[in-house]
């Protein structure tokens, strides 16, 4: 690659389940048949890896855009700029894609608006685009049979560029209706070559879960396994379920290695908080497939199971940290001292979500946290708008670096 950096790493797993294998083969078949492929598939981000270790794997540059609701025509094309008092058009992701024959990611399509994907549509069919500094992007072939009568600086005058012939489109998003979003208009559609990415077979995703966790009982691993993939069922959905992230399970098992105390319910439960989020019937419906899958472990009270691990190393921030229960803005409680902690096993292995009613506490919860691993906090509010009732949703969300 001419730009290494543009080239994703990291993505290789040390040992790949065989229909991840399959998937990467059916992908590059597509690729060398110069088409286009849309990787379809329930929520998580198993299908980002899968583009992603493809492009790894076969040394490919990336343009990467996650779409939103938000997204317009010029976070695609071009965007202007003001200079000195003087406009610039700025490349954005497809037009850098298609002009340094590199590949195209867009992610969520399914988010973006009706009238934004279509400006794609002649690029993805034709390899052609009018951008608005005036110049016009040009399939390789018809490009290369102008310059057999024409020379390169008379094409450059004509404001013609060249599309690369490596240039392609590696769009993810989720299958609607059963997920929320914009159905893809047919011509869109016709324009890629699909494939559904649905979660790994049970097996496969057995054995990684058993390399996470090397000591935690093949038992437990198994239970926890086959309690999400009955809460992913068809059956599930049928009852109005959300779907168990599945993805989530690597990292519930580090902490389950680590803690080996914690109970299968105390962990399904951070994964899955799902009487914050279904009514009566759809909590006694998870809490029946539970009773199921999960033998009933005996359950540790937080001042127990630290006791059998009284010393933990976790990841911290460049501030010195400040010991618990020194603030003096903050009156700690028992039911915070077992969130807090409870937070710092997550921390050990990914990132976290607090929910919770307006007024719990969660901001100042989370400036605790932050302050005792010498975090700075750096908040943001988060708007979502209701068109109908003109009325906004607030929702905040503090984020640590």
């Amino acid at each position: 690659p001419r730009n290494p950096e543009f080239v994703p790493i990291n993505h290789m797993p040390d040992s790949m389940p065989q229909v991840v294998s399959q998937h990467l083969r059916w992908i590059m078949q597509k690729d060398l048949l110069g088409q286009d492929v849309f990787l379809i598939g329930p929520p998580g981000p198993l299908r980002r890896a899968i583009a992603m270790q493809y492009l790894e794997l076969t040394k490919r540059e990336v343009e990467y855009v996650a779409l939103s609701r938000d997204t317009t025509e010029t976070d695609l094309k071009q965007r202007r700029e003001i200079r000195s008092g003087t406009a610039f058009f700025i490349d954005q992701c497809a037009v850098r894609a298609a002009t340094e024959g590199r590949i195209l990611v867009l992610e969520g399509l399914e988010k973006a608006e009706r009238n934004v994907l279509p400006v794609l549509n002649n690029l993805l069919e034709n390899r052609e685009m009018q951008l608005e500094d005036g110049r016009f992007l040009m399939s390789a072939q018809r490009y290369d049979k102008l310059l057999q009568e024409h020379t390169k600086e008379e094409l450059d005058l004509w404001k013609i560029v060249r599309v690369s012939e490596d240039f392609r489109v590696i769009a993810l998003g989720l299958p609607v209706p059963r997920y929320k979003g914009n159905p893809l208009d047919p011509p869109l559609r016709s324009r890629f070559q699909a494939r559904d990415i649905y979660y790994l077979p049970f097996k496969d995703q057995l054995e990684l879960l058993y390399s996470t966790g090397q000591n935690v009982p093949a038992e437990r691993v198994s239970q926890l396994l086959s309690c999400a993939t009955t809460l992913c069922s068809q059956e599930s959905a049928t009852l109005g379920l959300p779907d168990f992230p599945v993805d989530n399970l690597p990292p519930a098992v580090k902490v389950l290695d680590l803690f080996p105390m914690l109970s299968a319910q105390q962990l399904i439960q951070r994964l899955y908080p799902y009487e914050a989020m279904l009514n009566k019937e759809g909590c006694n419906a998870v809490e029946g497939v539970l009773s199921i899958c999960l033998c009933s472990g005996k359950f540790f009270p937080l001042m127990e199971m630290l006791l059998h691990r009284p010393f933990l190393q976790v990841p911290a921030g460049p501030r010195p940290p400040r010991p618990p229960n020194t603030s003096p803005t903050f009156i700690s409680t028992p039911t915070h001292a077992r969130l807090l902690a409870e937070m710092m096993q997550s921390h050990l292995v990914k990132d976290m979500c607090l929910i919770g009613a307006k007024g719990f506490g969660k901001s100042v919860i989370a400036r605790e946290f932050a302050e005792m691993l010498g975090y700075s906090i750096e908040p943001i509010m988060l708007y979502q708008l209701h068109f109908k009732g003109q009325a906004a949703t607030k929702v905040a969300c503090a984020s640590s670096h």
